[in-house]
């Protein structure tokens, strides 16, 4: 069955359409903060409930169980911080804001977005943040290079938005309430969800299959990431518009949504994953497939703790954990290490930094790794964010 939300009750945070005006004119008396792109969109998926139990941004004993213990103060599995930093150079602005005060967050279009009713402020350790949350204080990370923006007075509050943000991916952006509709209209009670935050390639078609194949999955979201992300990888437009084509060529349209999900792309292994789970399971997902090396970038993490980390951690969510796959020479098709007893010089790699050098040297894209609707799409100009 669709499972409950995470801590049992979807919170809503927008204000209703009839005291829009109270709102808008109670923002413009408030001391706006400049504020980083992460928490733009951190403060519509608290509002949505896609953050759910999550009310506000996280205050001091909230922000130090997480990164201590990984768990809300009552007990709740939760391993990301989500805490409001503003841009640094703004002392005067937070040192004016007084628990009970009210605090504004501009949209991406510059126009009113979110209230935060001030809890609290206090600082932040940045290199403890870095540490106990990517693993690393090395810059070269980019989440750990975003802190760097940031100053260090975190804002703990209570968040009200004005309505949806309106964000790149436009219509597929789906809040859970929209999401558990659909799923109860179309009959499905238990969905697999698939985060992805490129386009898709032959490697992620095979573990979409085969969770689709499972006596207990009715359906599949695929719901890439396409919110802020690092310098390198696929603009929105492109990685919408090739999964959309995929979708639409390769799927039964009664089995699979595809959705988006806009928010600042976390970088931190395991726990960015466990945390992915809980927010999918906010949507409405049972399941949650995992592959390998999930949220990692670089070398920082072990490619398979983010499948170790649900033995750790109950979310309520069914974990599906599949071992890196390759396209096989000999077997004709996809296949893992389980299935495939064939040398290494018989596997194609299915890589997107292959993927990436091959559209970079204008060379073909080969079929056993992509689609040719896919194929079509990354070769219409620009698609790489730079």
């Amino acid at each position: 069955m669709i499972p409950a939300p995470y801590g049992g009750k979807l919170v809503n945070g927008y204000v209703d359409t009839a005291h829009a005006d109270s709102w808008k004119e109670e923002f413009e008396e408030t001391t706006v903060l400049n504020s980083p792109v992460d928490c733009v969109y951190d403060a519509d998926k608290i509002a949505c409930g896609a953050y759910s139990p999550l009310q506000g941004f996280m205050n001091e004993s909230e922000y130090s169980s997480v990164i201590g213990n990984s768990r809300l103060p009552g007990g709740l599995p939760w391993t990301m911080p989500i805490v409001f930093l503003p841009l640094g150079n703004q002392e005067q602005k937070l040192n004016s804001l007084k628990p009970g005060d009210t605090a504004g967050i501009r949209g991406l279009d510059g126009e009113p977005f979110a209230l935060v009713k001030v809890e609290e402020k206090y600082v932040i350790d940045k290199g403890e943040f870095a540490q106990k949350v990517y693993g690393t204080k090395d810059p070269a990370h980019p989440n750990v290079a975003d802190l760097a923006g940031t100053g260090e007075t975190a804002v703990a509050g209570r968040v009200t938005c004005v309505g949806k943000l309106r964000v790149p991916s436009g219509d597929y952006e789906l809040t859970p309430t929209q999401t558990r509709k659909y799923f109860e209209r179309m009959g499905w009670r238990n969905v697999a969800a698939y985060q992805a935050r490129n386009p898709p390639h032959t490697a992620h078609e095979y573990i979409q299959r085969l969770s689709l194949e499972r006596e207990d999955v009715d359906a599949l979201m695929i719901q890439p990431v396409v919110g802020k992300l690092k310098k390198g990888d696929y603009k929105t437009e492109v990685i919408m518009r090739a999964y959309a084509r995929f979708v639409e060529n390769y799927y039964p349209k009664d089995t699979v949504l595809l959705s988006s999900l806009s928010i600042a792309m976390r970088y931190a292994g395991p726990k960015a994953v466990l945390f992915y789970a809980i927010v999918r399971r906010n949507y409405g997902c049972s399941h949650y497939i995992v592959g390998r090396d999930q949220a990692g970038v670089g070398s920082y993490y072990d490619p398979y703790a983010c499948h170790r980390i649900f033995d750790e951690f109950d979310v309520g969510v069914k974990p599906l954990r599949y071992r890196e796959s390759f396209y096989c020479k000999v077997c004709g098709w996809m296949a893992s290490s389980k299935v495939c007893p064939h040398p290494q010089s018989e596997h194609v790699n299915t890589s997107q930094t292959r993927i990436r050098s091959l559209l970079a040297e204008g060379k073909p894209l080969p079929p056993e790794i992509l689609r040719p609707e896919v194929a079509d799409v990354l070769r219409q100009g620009e698609v790489i964010n730079d």
